[in-house]
């Protein structure tokens, strides 16, 4: 527990409305089942430390290696001044229209991170702007393979295109020319076996019966080049887990924003957000931020052209290369479909702070205390960023590496406990948050869901109910002498009043969304 103790307490924070600065405490490492994370592998080290009570660890390739008994914050996120054009100028980054949810919750942490230079990388990507004009020309790579596979082609033996047709596919969109070799074969021909793989993950083409074939929508877009761009950056980043996502939004907020090196943008976002490379155990660099996006992002924009040839990768990226990137961020992913299912209706209330910050939330009863958790963090506002555990009629569920005695989370059935009972979510034992969670009743209802509430989330770090309330104090008086120091510590205004219950209701839908696909 003291190992525990020391990385809660690790980090910049607020200690009686000033920011103090700690010397970082990393626990001992640990090892799950003594393998190897191949190259590229990124880990959450919080999240990674719920490999340890069986949960599947969110990584990019799925292995993990290195896990922390805590998530401490990392060496290379220290305290910044924060300039304060940069702060005026940054774009409402919580809660802009026309975006993704898994965008908005990224630019809500990247604002946290009171990290100067990546509040420029967004507001140099242009969010606010309208979308862009499709090109449906940038298209042509894509557009020609489905055209050319009309109602099939037959694979070889192995699954492979057929030489004539691989060659055709080189020499018809001209990457024959800069191509060493004879490229017969798809194997070692990587252009097209990109343009097959990449088609196939924007769920464009499919193998049917050994022969490769366009899907529906690939049909339907093979002669509708605007569609077929604006397919393109709906898809993308191709990514499914958490780290693969964040690392393809990075990747394209560099690229919206001009920066010639976009994989740079990736490793000091991921950085900033504490996520360390599953190889090193280290924050990650450029190589390792490249490999990280390379098959979910890069590649479709290099195959289709528009990042030009390797001796223009040190230039500012094409007006077509930033169209793109900000088609996919300002494309708006359709609302989850919510079901009416049985459900529980829970009140949320954070102790010992005044005004009262509290939800009101339905969740499936067959929600367990682990999803609990996670729909919690979603509803309050937090950043699942500390340790947490529930206490249940005297027992206390949870995953804390160094804590033996603590029951397994996902064995407990929120729809099993009684109307009226109240137990207790704790969260980060630094700060000391304790909600009260008081089981309210039964009722159908589409879950989950937050259909009332109260005044936004305190900040992470900002020293517990304590250091909450005196930091409102300290904002509430423009005058007194460390609100500029908090105010740059925060990274831009904070509004205690603020809460939207459809804003924390659309956190938990995507909470629930990506684990489904992780």
């Amino acid at each position: 527990m003291q190992a525990v103790l020391l990385a809660e307490l690790a980090g910049p924070r607020l200690v009686d409305g000033r920011v103090v600065r700690s010397e970082n405490v990393h626990p001992a490492d640990h090892t799950v089942g003594g393998a190897r994370a191949p190259a590229g592998a990124m880990q959450h080290p919080q999240r990674a430390a719920e490999a340890a009570v069986g949960e599947p660890a969110v990584v990019s390739v799925g292995v993990v290696v290195r896990v922390l008994p805590r998530r401490a914050p990392p060496t290379h996120a220290r305290l910044h001044a924060v300039d304060s054009d940069v702060l005026e100028s940054a774009p409402d980054l919580a809660g802009s229209g026309g975006m993704g949810p898994d965008l908005v919750e990224l630019l809500d942490a990247l604002r946290r991170s009171r990290r100067p230079e990546l509040l420029r990388i967004v507001e140099s990507a242009d969010l606010d702007a309208e979308p862009p004009a499709p090109e449906p020309d940038v298209v042509e790579p894509y557009r020609w393979f489905l055209a050319r596979l009309g109602d099939g082609v037959k694979l070889t033996g192995a699954g492979y295109l057929p030489p004539a047709l691989v060659v055709e596919t080189m020499r018809a969109l001209g990457w024959d020319a800069d191509w060493i070799g004879t490229g017969n074969r798809e194997d070692i021909t990587r252009p097209v076996a990109e343009l097959r793989d990449t088609a196939r993950r924007l769920g464009l083409v499919r193998v049917h019966r050994k022969e490769l074939r366009p899907t529906t929508a690939g049909r339907r877009l093979a002669d509708d080049p605007v569609g077929l761009w604006r397919h393109l950056g709906a898809r993308l980043p191709l990514g499914r887990g958490e780290a693969d996502r964040i690392a393809g939004l990075l990747w394209l907020l560099g690229v919206a924003a001009g920066r010639p090196h976009p994989e740079e943008v990736v490793a000091v976002g991921m950085n900033a957000l504490g996520w360390e490379s599953g190889e090193t155990g280290k924050p990650l660099d450029r190589r390792t931020a490249f490999l990280a996006v390379r098959d979910t992002t890069w590649t479709v924009f290099d195959r289709l052209g528009v990042l030009g040839t390797w001796r223009d990768r040190d230039r500012p990226p094409t007006p077509s290369a930033i169209a793109l990137a900000r088609a996919a961020l300002l494309h708006e992913e359709p609302p989850a479909p919510a079901r009416s299912v049985p459900a529980v209706e829970l009140t949320v209330t954070l102790a010992d702070v005044d005004p009262p910050v509290w939800r009101r939330l339905v969740v499936p009863e067959r929600t367990t205390l682990r999803d609990l958790h996670g729909l919690l963090q979603a509803a309050m506002g937090w950043q699942d960023a500390h340790l947490w555990l529930f206490e249940v009629d005297g027992v206390r569920y949870g995953d804390v590496e160094d804590m033996d005695d603590l029951g397994d989370p996902r064995a407990v059935i929120v729809g099993s406990m009684p109307d009226g009972t109240v137990f207790r979510y704790d969260y980060d034992f630094g700060d000391g948050w304790e909600h009260d969670v008081r089981v309210e009743g039964r009722r159908t209802a589409e879950a989950p869901a937050c259909v009332d509430g109260a005044r936004a989330c305190p900040p992470e770090d900002c020293g517990g109910p304590p250091g909450y309330a005196e930091m409102l104090t300290v904002l509430a008086d423009p005058r007194h002498p460390d609100h500029a120091d908090v105010t740059g510590w925060l990274g831009g205004p904070f509004y205690p009043d603020d809460f939207d219950p459809g804003a924390a209701t659309r956190r938990m839908r995507n909470r629930v969304r990506r684990r489904a696909a992780a």
